[in-house]
C-alpha cells in the first residue's frame, strides 16, 4: 500500500516537460479545511488540482466513518485500511503527517509507528530540543524523513537561528518545514532565511499575508512569494510545497484558486 500511495509522484515525474526542472509536489496542508471532516477535504483537493496533502491530527474522518472517528494514532487497523483506501481512490498521495507535538518518547514511538504504517513520506513536527535525538532515531529506523516546523513564540524554534544550531552534526533525514508565513510574523526575511536553511528545507507552508497577517490570494500580500519560489528553484528543491489557509472562511476555496493560478504562471509548474 505504501508504493501506491507513491506513484503518483513517479506519474507526476514522467511527465515533466523540462528533466533539468526540479520537481515539487505540491498539495494540501489539510488544516486549510478544518472546518470540514478530510473527507470532505480530500474531496476539495481534488476540485483544486491537488494530488498531495499534508494531514494533521484530529481531524473528523467523515465519509462513512463514525462520527466520533478523527485522525489519530489509536486509528483501528480496518480504519487505517479504510483511510488508505481514501486516498488511493481519489489520487490522493498522502505524503506527510503534521505538524505533530509530543511530551514522551513513547508518544514519538507511537506516532512514527503510524505513520510508517500510513505510508508517509515525512513528518512536520515541533520537537523539544531535548527530543531530537528520539525524533532522528525513530526517523531513521522506519525511513521517514523529520520537517521541523517553525511556529511563532513561545515556539522554541520561532528563532531560525535556534533551529539552524540545532540541526548541526545531524543526519540528513532531518531537516526543515518552513513556514513562510510565521517567519513573516516573528520579522525574519523568509528569503534569506531560506538560504540559511539550503539543503534542508523538505516542505514548504506557503501563502501570502496581507497588513494584518491574515491569508490573502498569492502574490497580492505583503510576503515575497515570487522571490521565494526563486529562492527554491535556485536550491533545486524537490519536496512537498503545502498549500494553507489558516482562518479559513467560505470565499477561501477561490482565493485557492486564484493562489495556485499564480503559482502556475509563476513557477511554471505542473500541478
Amino acid at each position: 500500500m505504501r508504493n501506491i500511495l507513491f506513484i503518483f509522484a513517479a506519474i507526476a515525474a514522467s511527465c515533466s516537460p523540462n528533466s533539468e526542472r526540479p520537481e515539487w509536489k505540491t498539495g494540501i496542508q489539510t488544516y486549510s479545511f478544518h472546518n470540514f471532516t478530510l473527507m470532505e477535504t480530500l474531496d476539495k483537493t481534488r476540485e483544486l488540482g491537488l494530488n498531495y496533502a499534508e494531514a494533521y491530527f484530529t481531524q473528523s474522518l467523515g465519509g462513512g466513518f463514525p462520527d466520533t472517528a478523527y485522525l489519530s494514532t489509536d486509528l483501528s487497523d480496518e480504519f487505517r485500511r479504510r483511510l488508505k483506501e481514501s486516498f488511493v481512490e481519489r489520487g490522493i498521495a498522502l505524503y506527510a503527517f503534521g505538524v505533530a507535538f509530543y511530551d514522551t518518547e513513547d508518544e514519538w514511538t507511537r506516532f512514527f509507528a503510524f505513520a510508517a504504517d500510513m505510508g508517509v513520506r515525512t513528518v512536520t513536527c515541533e520537537p523539544r530540543p531535548e527530543h531530537l535525538d528520539i525524533v532522528e532515531a525513530l526517523a531513521s529506523k522506519h525511513r521517514i524523513e523529520v520537517a521541523v516546523h517553525n511556529h511563532p513564540s513561545p515556539s522554541v524554534y520561532a528563532d531560525p537561528n535556534v533551529l539552524l544550531e540545532a540541526l548541526k552534526g545531524r543526519g540528513e533525514v532531518m531537516g526543515v518545514c518552513a513556514d513562510i508565513g510565521h517567519w513573516k510574523r516573528t520579522g525574519n526575511d523568509p528569503v534569506e532565511t531560506l538560504r540559511k536553511f539550503r539543503g534542508r528545507i523538505k516542505v514548504v507552508h506557503l501563502k501570502d499575508l496581507d497588513a494584518d497577517m491574515k491569508d490573502t490570494v498569492w502574490g497580492t500580500g505583503i510576503l515575497q512569494v515570487k522571490e521565494v519560489l526563486d529562492e527554491l528553484k535556485r536550491q533545486k528543491f524537490d519536496g512537498l510545497i503545502s498549500m494553507e489557509y489558516e482562518d479559513f472562511g467560505d470565499t477561501r476555496l477561490d482565493d485557492m484558486v486564484k493562489s495556485l493560478e499564480y503559482y502556475r504562471l509563476t513557477t511554471d509548474m505542473v500541478l
